[in-house]
């Protein structure tokens, strides 16, 4: 079918159940020109909030992402990309941003603006256990043990660990026990992947794993990988209080593998920052156990974002 009036493809873009958003790829800061309702009702910006201004607003402070770096490198090389970012919305909600990015060309074949299609991944990825943080971002998950294990560090992928915390959280509920999580992400990576190269990050990103990892002594225990350098763990038994320590242990640590980075801004080191929240199942004085394991990861998240805005290089 042929039709070429523009009301129909307006209406097209407005009943799209996916976030539409459409930048102009002609001036440098890319700014939005149109979004379409469903858009607007995933982030909770009207239209009128968005036009004119780059959509590095819903990233926050939270900018030291590796989806973000690859997304950065395809727009300057006017390509299209599948990246998963950690974004905010206006009133500060966290959520994961499942974004596939196109090019659109003008009659001369040079690149005139950028679509991007965006939708919320966070249910989607804790529903289906087969489906990776990975595979999203691009990457093969080819055998049945990628489906479980994250093929770069050797930790679990996080529809895994969501599944054992699910498990767990329901094993602290009847024992009346806290359980805490950390989300863990790796200070200034995208700064040493452009210096050192992709290969030299991916090392960072292995050995800051095993050194999490490594912190998580107990069986009960257990730490994924959610993309990049950004990881999430879980420890049944601790409190708030011992949590924060538990946290402070982890970057503490890191600084100790004494990994060179010239371009930090935080110290000469690799450094991680560690969002921790902690809850009693169902218990009245833990706002994140309202919402289940579910909330406790994202409370967590959010953690993150504060010690980011802290300088970094701690645990908040």
């Amino acid at each position: 079918m042929q039709n070429h009036d523009p009301e129909f493809y307006r209406r097209l873009l407005e009943s799209s159940p996916d976030g539409v958003a459409v930048v102009d790829a002609r001036e440098p800061d890319h700014p939005v020109v149109y979004v379409n309702p469903s858009f607007e009702a995933l982030t909770g910006y009207a239209a009128a909030d968005l036009l004119g201004r780059n959509l590095r607003l819903l990233q926050a402070e939270d900018r030291d992402q590796d989806g973000r770096h690859r997304l950065r490198e395809a727009l300057s090389r006017g390509d299209g990309c599948r990246v998963l970012l950690r974004n905010y919305r206006r009133d500060g909600s966290l959520f994961w941003n499942e974004m596939t990015v196109l090019p659109l060309y003008d009659a001369d074949g040079a690149v005139s603006h950028f679509v991007g299609h965006h939708r919320d991944a966070g249910e989607r990825l804790r529903g289906d256990p087969r489906i990776g943080r990975d595979s999203l971002s691009g990457a093969h998950q080819p055998t049945a043990v990628a489906i479980r294990d994250d093929r770069l560090t050797g930790l679990y992928t996080l529809p895994y660990l969501e599944e054992l915390l699910k498990r767990d959280w329901a094993i602290a509920q009847r024992e009346r026990r806290s359980i805490a999580a950390f989300a863990i992400d790796i200070d200034a990576l995208e700064a040493y992947n452009a210096t050192f190269g992709r290969a030299a990050g991916d090392s960072v990103i292995r050995r800051v794993a095993h050194c999490v990892s490594g912190c998580l002594r107990r069986a009960s225990d257990c730490a994924a990988r959610i993309q990049g350098g950004s990881l999430m763990a879980y420890a049944p038994g601790l409190d708030l209080d011992a949590a924060l320590r538990f946290g402070r242990l982890m970057a503490e640590r890191v600084r100790e593998l004494r990994i060179h980075h010239p371009r930090s801004g935080v110290l000469r080191y690799v450094s991680v920052s560690v969002g921790v929240s902690a809850a009693v199942p169902e218990s009245q004085d833990a706002p994140a156990a309202q919402g289940g394991p579910a909330a406790l990861l994202e409370r967590s998240q959010l953690q993150l974002k504060v010690a980011k805005g802290a300088g970094r290089n701690q645990a908040a």
